[in-house]
């Protein structure tokens, strides 16, 4: 059937070559209809937290609870501030369970905590219940319970909560998008177009049904992330088989395992406590990865940082990706433990050493970005990045002095039009230039590029790819995409239940966005060329699996009602 559709179209494809130009038209108008849909979804969610509970502080004045981890103490950066001087800036913490009840731990602080007149333990755990009394150095307080016409009022707003969108007719969309594009890259590729690049297209859209089908019958609401993830991973596909047909299955099985894993890492993320068991074990993992690649990666663009086993290539670095980012997350009880920092710490130092030797700058700097932000959100201390940034500074000036391959990429920035690098050093960035701007608004349609070409073409030049044969309104879509997810993530930090879930979500988004930025504006020559991949579009099989896995990350922070396969029902009534 497939070699007698190919007959078909070679015999008439002086007729069938201009129903090229309705379906780029269409192919526009689903895009728009299933990405925008599912961008405005997500960020009309409500971010406004819930009041817990009251801290009744001597003098009359009350600190509503808004966040089920608190901290308490008299800096400007505390939850709940008590401006008195017998008040240690960072006094204690209080946590609240699933059940309701609280936990109060002093933080080493002058002057301690005393709970109905026993002195807290430093660095022990105590339950408290409403109408406790707690003195904080020298200042009485009071938890109390929200009333009852406040707990209707929470009530009445999870209510209010707009619903998310509802998935089927989104999925149509998608499913009409897929098959279309078979029948574009058939015309434009005919028999350059295989039957391994169909099935592998027909296969992600029976794994999307599949899998908001079996998680609907569940009680999940919310696909948005997902439905965009899947299309975003389409794109990969139709770029894979324009670009390298042969390849094509090899990613389409990757998006299966990607999403495999996004499921693990949802469901064991339900469980905290079990999610920060697993950091030593991550941390061994990625360190055993990184000297795996050291002693037997092999080069390629520059880098170091492919390794082939069995006649596959993976990319280590990737897959540290993820384990970086929950690492790097604490809970706020975590985030006021030395150890857990210097941990931290030393395991960013050794990630960006490896990435330093293998001379992968882009990655190394992907790494970096993320620190920053998880360092920001740990300890709210900017002054501390300025010192950090300004150390980075010093080292990246070391590195253009002693690495001439990477001063030669700085060299060529800006100047890649010019005689001297056009041919040379600015040869992959004119070419995507040239090729993205000939697809204009709509694109040549699948198959039809120039850009295939090019070394790297669908890997760090992807961006370029797809404004050629998909369109410019296509590629700014996709790159909308990373920026809602981003946003979303963002969102989550007024409203979510824990700093670990939080700062794992902004985590994921920093990674997102800087990976995005890096492979865009450096094909376009706004940025040096640093050979990174787009999330979910560029080709290969690790950058994919890595890009599903921090999916979940995001999936955690969503606390809309019935929406995240990451919480359990006993805990998402709250938001």
């Amino acid at each position: 059937m497939f070699d007698f559709i190919i007959n078909l179209i070679n015999n008439n494809y002086e007729i069938l070559k201009h129903i090229t130009t309705p379906l780029r038209w269409i192919f526009v108008v689903l895009a728009i209809y299933i990405l925008v849909k599912a961008i405005l979804s997500l960020l009309s969610t409500r971010a406004t937290p819930e009041v817990w509970g009251y801290m009744y502080v001597e003098g009359g004045y009350n600190l509503p609870i808004s966040h089920w981890e608190n901290l308490i103490g008299r800096s400007s950066s505390s939850d709940l501030k008590i401006d008195n001087k017998s008040v240690s800036r960072n006094h204690a913490i209080m946590m609240r369970r699933k059940d309701g009840s609280w936990i109060i731990k002093d933080l080493s602080s002058k002057n301690g905590t005393v709970v109905n007149g026993t002195r807290l333990e430093q660095g022990k755990k105590y339950l408290i219940n409403t109408g406790d009394e707690i003195v904080f150095g020298n200042v009485k307080c009071n938890l109390a319970a929200i009333s009852f016409e406040e707990s209707r009022n929470n009530e009445e707003l999870r209510r209010m909560d707009r619903e998310p969108m509802s998935p089927w007719k989104s999925l149509i969309a998608v499913t009409i998008f897929q098959i279309l594009s078979i029948l574009q890259l058939m015309i434009g590729m005919r028999n350059n177009f295989n039957q391994s690049s169909a099935l592998s297209i027909i296969g992600i859209s029976l794994l999307m049904w599949a899998y908001v089908i079996f998680f609907k019958k569940k009680g999940r609401k919310a696909f948005e992330m997902e439905i965009i993830a899947f299309f975003m991973s389409t794109i990969s596909l139709l770029v894979t088989a324009s670009a390298s047909p042969t390849e094509t299955f090899k990613q389409f099985i990757a998006i299966c395992i990607g999403v495999f894993l996004l499921i693990v890492l949802c469901y064991f993320q339900r469980d905290l406590e079990r999610t920060k068991t697993i950091r030593l074990t991550l941390i061994v993992l990625s360190i055993g990865l990184l000297l795996f690649n050291l002693i037997f990666g092999t080069a390629k663009f520059g880098a170091t940082n492919w390794v082939s086993i069995g006649g596959m290539s993976l990319q280590p670095s990737e897959l540290v990706k993820v384990a970086f980012i929950l690492i790097g997350a604490g809970t706020l009880e975590e985030l006021f433990r030395k150890n857990n920092l210097y941990q931290y710490m030393a395991f960013s130092a050794f990630c960006l050493l490896c990435l330093a030797i293998m001379r992968d700058f882009g990655t190394a700097l992907i790494f970096f970005s993320t620190y920053l932000v998880v360092s920001y959100l740990r300890s709210g201390d900017f002054s501390r990045l300025i010192l950090t940034g300004g150390a980075a500074g010093f080292f990246g000036l070391i590195v253009l002095r002693f690495m001439p391959y990477i001063a030669d990429r700085f060299g060529a920035w800006r100047h890649v039009w010019e005689p001297e690098f056009v041919n040379g050093m600015g040869y992959q960035q004119t070419r995507t230039m040239s090729y993205g701007a000939g697809g204009g608004l709509l694109g040549l349609g699948g198959g039809n590029g120039g850009l295939k070409n090019i070394p790297a073409a669908n890997t760090d030049l992807v961006f370029g790819y797809v404004m050629e044969e998909w369109g410019y309104i296509i590629a700014i879509l996709l790159v909308l995409c990373i920026i809602t997810l981003s946003l979303f993530a963002v969102n989550s930090i007024v409203a979510g239940r824990s700093t670990f879930y939080t700062i794992a979500s902004c985590g994921a988004a920093t990674m997102f966005m800087v990976q995005t930025m890096l492979n865009v504006f450096g094909s376009v020559d706004l940025f040096p060329l640093t050979g990174v991949t787009f999330p979910f579009i560029s080709t290969g099989g690790t950058s994919m699996l890595a890009s599903w896995a921090m999916l979940s990350y995001f999936k955690v922070s969503d606390m809309r009602k019935n929406a995240s396969i990451a919480v359990t029902e006993e805990v998402e009534g709250y938001a």
